[in-house]
């Protein structure tokens, strides 16, 4: 896992990568910002700091609107913007900017939505240029044709005068500035009293010349964006603005032009960057393939279209046997080559409609569609197995390669992506216990739970009922002072015939059940009660699975739940795990967006287990990124662990998240997160999991957090309301 993360933090660095948009959005004069579609600031270029003031650092994840916009101009600009985020795009505006001092500058902008994998606005990028001095140097050019020609020569714009009565020559130019000379390569006797389809790809005047001239006096003033043939032959952009203007009794075509390949150079640099993302959030970043989000994508859409068609999928699990070995004897980088070699060897055995898709680790996945049932689908996993038996050329030298196979197929078996995936990975188990190299078909033998499946159901239905269920709580303190900064609040179940039964169990079967909405909406009750009882001043943390963030009714019952109680947002913190597919990042965003609104603080759970990206960021609204425990093990005492850690840290601070770190168990680990810059910390060694009764004596006195040098909180005044 940590090379993945590795890979994934430095591939921006790489040639072709992020690291070339970076460098356009640095130098270009052009102003360029980056929003969410509910208008908050994701990137704010130089150019655009220079002009109103403001730092990217200071406006990150604000809406734009109070900073910059005069309040005469709110209203337009909201506008425009709901039009473009509800698909009108691309779109143009212009409007005043308040800088920092107080001064209005004019903008011109170039709007354009950047659609995410299912055809919805993920980012909407604004382009702008100032044009202040250009449009008070067009007030002055009506009121004094002396005053207007000297601003016609000095403009920095392209500008020329065109009579488009000429019964001899179309459109023919009247006189241009030295501006629209050096954009289109000419000398100005060679333009004046030449046709404007002079520097057109076709006679495009001479053809529409009539119908134009009659929208331009129509409108009073025209834009758009077209092309102009320079005299070197080239074709560029260029954009445009007309209107009709009277010249010494003689009623002209003044038009204003600008070349505007760096705007497009930088706008396709932006789209390169959007898509970019966009894959990176969806595929593995050491060998290319789909990751488990895409992959339980396409199964469910596979799955959809068994039930149309008759025919059945297969799912084929492999799992490489000793490769932990190929990493201790070889290193990591040869581990890695063979890791991409069985990639290779995995596509070239199967047909353009199969999916391969890496989950992790030395674990791969096939989807094979339409076949006809379980012996097919057996036939397959052994011809993959097979061909994974070749020794593999890494450096020079063979490496053997042998996995254990696990099939499952829809139907019989399961009909939800998840099961699916389970009882083929239940089925390469019982492979590799049959020995190494082997092919296993799912039988409901193997599956113990399967029998339990239905009873641990109605044993938790019954918990719910009947109140069975109760929480835990663990503390979240600052790492360098030792203050409470929250507790986290931890469902457990203790069934009188079952036992304790761990939420890894029964929380994914609230969810295949149905249940997660009666579940959450409980914990959220129970947790905000207790915080009330305590009169805490921070805010209580409840985990939500993003299927019940995506229930119409979540924004409601939130709000309802803080009123109930008598809390204020500020009190509530909701940890959403980080295990998204591409559709719930499109609900939830939109459901978090509302509670957001609510005060309700926004934490990203479990990040960098595997599914981590920066495309997950940018798509939801967030206060808080949490890493998990697995981060850390040997952050102590492993300098790569350090830098991973180290940067994650660095990528949350540069987003405006608060960096939380769970699972911290040892002053080793405190003190290297401390170096490390991290502000907030969660585990045993500050702290177990238990109920409420163990805490409330706690609050009153000094919590069990010891730092170097440091003591923790000295009373539970600060903690209290």
């Amino acid at each position: 896992m940590l090379s993945r993360l590795t890979a994934a933090i430095t591939s921006a660095a790489q040639p072709g990568g992020a690291g070339l948009a970076e460098a356009v959005l640095n130098v270009t004069d052009t102003l360029v910002v980056v929003l969410d579609p509910q208008g908050r600031v994701l990137r704010f270029n130089p150019a655009a700091e220079r002009l109103s003031g403001f730092s990217c650092e200071e406006l990150r994840g604000q809406v734009l609107w109070p900073f910059v916009l005069p309040e005469t101009d709110v209203a337009g600009v909201m506008a425009a913007f709901g039009a473009l985020t509800a698909g009108d795009y691309p779109n143009r505006h212009e409007n005043y900017w308040r800088t920092r001092s107080g001064e209005l500058r004019y903008v011109l902008w170039s709007n354009t939505a950047l659609l995410d994998a299912r055809g919805r606005v993920a980012l909407v990028v604004a382009t702008g240029v100032d044009v202040t001095q250009e449009r008070e140097e067009r007030r002055a050019r009506q009121e004094s044709e002396e005053r207007f020609r000297t601003l016609f020569e000095q403009s920095a714009d392209g500008v020329v005068l065109i009579d488009p009565h000429d019964p001899e020559v179309a459109w023919r130019i009247v006189d241009c500035n030295e501006a629209f000379c050096h954009m289109n390569g000419y000398e100005r006797h060679e333009l004046i009293g030449q046709s404007i389809d002079r520097l057109h790809p076709y006679p495009m005047m001479a053809e529409e010349g009539a119908e134009l001239f009659a929208w331009i006096r129509e409108e009073g003033q025209v834009q758009g964006e077209g092309s102009h043939l320079h005299r070197d032959g080239t074709v560029f952009p260029v954009e445009s603005a007309s209107s009709v203007v009277t010249v010494g009794g003689r009623e002209l075509i003044l038009g204003q032009d600008r070349d505007i390949r760096e705007r497009r150079r930088t706008e396709e640099q932006l789209r390169r960057l959007a898509a970019q993302l966009a894959h990176e959030s969806q595929h593995d970043a050491l060998t290319g393939l789909p990751n488990r989000t895409l992959l339980l994508d396409r199964l469910q859409v596979e799955l959809r279209r068994v039930a149309r068609n008759g025919r059945a999928l297969a799912v084929v699990q492999l799992n490489l046997d000793g490769f932990r070995r190929v990493n201790d004897t070889l290193g990591h980088a040869v581990g890695d080559e063979v890791l991409r070699g069985v990639a290779r060897r995995l596509q070239e055995e199967v047909r353009p409609v199969d999916t391969v898709a890496r989950l992790g680790s030395d674990e791969f996945v096939v989807l094979i569609p339409d076949v006809a049932g379980p012996p097919e689908a057996a036939g397959v996993a052994r011809r993959l197995r097979d061909a994974l038996a070749q020794p593999l050329l890494v450096e020079g030298q063979p490496v053997n390669v042998r996995a254990s196979v696990g099939v499952a197929v829809s139907p019989p078996d399961s009909s939800l992506p998840a099961n699916l995936l389970r009882q083929a990975d239940l089925a390469m188990t019982q492979a590799k216990r049959g020995g190494r190299g082997s092919v296993q078909v799912f039988q409901k033998s193997m599956d113990a739970a399967v029998h339990g499946q239905l009873h641990l159901e109605t044993r938790l239905r019954h918990a719910l009922a009947s109140g069975g269920l109760h929480l835990h709580y663990q503390p979240q303190l600052d790492a360098g002072t030792g203050d409470l900064l929250g507790f986290e609040a931890l469902v457990r179940w203790t069934d009188a015939r079952l036992g304790l039964v761990a939420p890894a169990r029964f929380v994914p079967l609230a969810e295949e059940a149905g249940l997660i909405g009666q579940l959450g909406a409980w914990v959220l009750d129970e947790a905000c009660r207790q915080a009330a009882a305590w009169g805490l001043r921070v805010p209580i943390a409840v985990n939500v699975s993003a299927l019940e963030v995506a229930q119409e009714d979540f924004t409601q019952r939130v709000h309802d739940t803080l009123r109930r109680h008598g809390l204020d947002g500020g009190q509530l913190k909701l940890e959403i795990t980080e295990r998204l597919t591409v559709q719930d990042l499109q609900r939830v965003a939109r459901q978090l967006a509302q509670v957001q609104a609510l005060g309700v603080q926004l934490s990203l759970d479990d990040f960098g287990t595997g599914q981590s990206s920066v495309s997950t960021l940018l798509q939801l609204p967030l206060n808080e990124l949490k890493l998990d425990r697995s981060l850390i093990t040997g952050v102590a005492e492993s300098p790569i662990e350090q830098r991973v850690v180290g940067a994650l840290i660095g990528l949350g601070r540069s987003l405006n998240l608060t960096v939380i770190v769970e699972g911290v168990e040892t002053p080793g680990q405190l003190q290297a997160l401390r170096e490390l810059g991290c502000g907030a910390v969660q585990g045993y060694l500050v702290g177990r999991p238990g109920p409420a009764s163990m805490w409330t004596p706690q609050l009153g006195g000094p919590l069990p957090l010891e730092l170097p040098e440091r003591g923790g909180a000295e009373g539970g005044e600060a903690l209290l309301n």
